[in-house]
């Protein structure tokens, strides 16, 4: 048996220009929550009470010697200097290349609010070492929503699909509705020399499916390439789906899938998830099927949810919940493991947080039906992340991480099966 090998290597860090920080400088640190009443005057001037409950005697003198911000926008908290990363996609490219891409949030790591561009940085020898941060898209007063990072074997092709909206808009989930209204639609940002280089972006939009579901990527993670059957080199990325009227956390919003038949120049809308479907993460079965894992906002269990297409990306045939699997309502990574002695191994890996925030792995030896083997990879807190195998069955799982927040800073974990086997939590 071979050695057993795991370390932990931070591939994005925040900072203040190009100067990178093991944790950026917050303006505000989050104490007790508390519960609070709203008061209205009856008489002029208007004025408005707040009142607080739930806070201790201690916290009531601190806030009665201290100024006051109201916050109404949910975002204040989350101010700091410099930037922030977040949301982290990753590949092993055919060619044995390891591209990771993530969002560098301006000033907050609110979801809206502020300038994101996108950052690359990539590995030539399976994710030991990584070349310094860069950023492939900047648009001054853009938020970019970061889509999946995707690979053409056939052309070598890698792509970072992305969408954007007003840097100055605080709602995102409010302007989801308005992007589906204007069309949808996204960019791609393609390199086709193993992420050296990249394009400037491409914009498209995809036609709806037969049920009029318009789309647009879905947040970070990978796409996949379909091997087998009639639909063989098949592009398959998660989506956001809408359709007028339908009921959801953002009415007419659920999670799906995108899918390209050209190697990337046209799209259309395919399968829709159930409502409350929000960020999906998908793997090719054997046969050509393709499995689907994602999270619900709406109508939440607290474990796993997942669904089955077996016409290649366009409907779901099978949905339920993996009892066994608790969620957080995260993002999570899946991928295929072939390796081993012989390549013997058929394995699926799942990545997502425990309920304690400790970064878990899982193995599923019968195509996603059970995941009856999980170890912790991180005992701390993280949050989102996404998974690769490179050529050589090194895995790789990056997510984010940190010690008083969970987005402090994104790493990957790289290991081989032998260390993930060594012990079952």
């Amino acid at each position: 048996m071979s050695e057993r090998v795991f370390e932990k290597i931070d591939v994005f860090l925040p900072g203040q220009g190009e100067t990178l920080t093991q944790a950026p400088a917050h303006h505000w640190e989050r104490a007790e929550r508390a519960n609070a009443q709203i008061y209205y005057s009856t008489r002029e001037p208007k004025s408005v009470l707040i009142h607080l409950t739930g806070l201790t005697r201690e916290e009531r003198k601190a806030l009665a010697d201290l100024p006051i911000e109201v916050d109404l926008s949910a975002l204040k908290y989350h101010d700091y200097d410099g930037f922030g990363v977040h949301l982290p996609g990753l590949i092993a490219t055919k060619q044995g290349t390891a591209i990771a891409v993530c969002q560098k949030r301006h000033g907050s790591m609110g979801d809206g609010g502020n300038q994101v561009d996108i950052l690359m940085s990539r590995s030539e020898n399976n994710g030991a070492t990584w070349q310094r941060q860069e950023v492939i898209f900047e648009e001054a007063g853009a938020f970019t929503y970061l889509g999946p990072i995707f690979e053409d074997c056939t052309t070598g092709t890698i792509f970072v699909a992305f969408w954007k909206m007003p840097a100055d808009i605080l709602d995102d989930l409010g302007y989801f509705s308005e992007h589906a209204k204007q069309g949808g639609g996204f960019y791609l940002l393609k390199s086709t020399d193993e992420g050296r280089s990249w394009s400037d972006p491409s914009y498209v939009r995809p036609e709806p499916n037969a049920d009029g579901w318009a789309g647009w990527p879905n947040n970070c993670v990978h796409g996949i390439q379909l091997t087998f059957g009639p639909r063989k080199d098949r592009l398959v990325i998660p989506a956001f789906l809408y359709k007028e009227g339908e009921p959801g956390q953002v009415p007419g919003v659920r999670g799906g899938l995108l899918y390209s038949d050209d190697g990337g120049q046209n799209w259309r809308a395919g399968a829709v998830l159930p409502e409350g479907s929000d960020e999906v993460s998908l793997v090719e079965t054997t046969g050509g099927g393709i499995y689907v894992s994602y999270r619900k906002n709406t109508l939440a269990t607290g474990k796993r949810h997942f669904a089955r297409s077996t016409d290649y990306g366009e409907t779901f045939c099978e949905h339920g919940q993996h009892e066994e699997v608790p969620d957080t309502n995260l993002h999570a990574g899946l991928t295929r493991y072939r390796g081993g002695e012989g390549r013997s191994e058929d394995l699926l890996l799942f990545s997502n947080p425990s309920p304690a925030k400790d970064m878990t792995i899982r193995i599923s030896r019968d195509e996603g039906r059970s995941w009856d083997f999980s170890r912790r990879i991180e005992r701390g807190l993280s949050r989102y992340s996404d998974l690769a195998v490179t050529p050589d069955g090194t895995i790789l799982c990056l997510y984010t991480n940190g010690v008083v927040r969970d987005r402090e800073k994104i790493s990957v974990a790289r290991f081989n099966l032998e260390w993930l086997m060594g012990a079952s939590d």
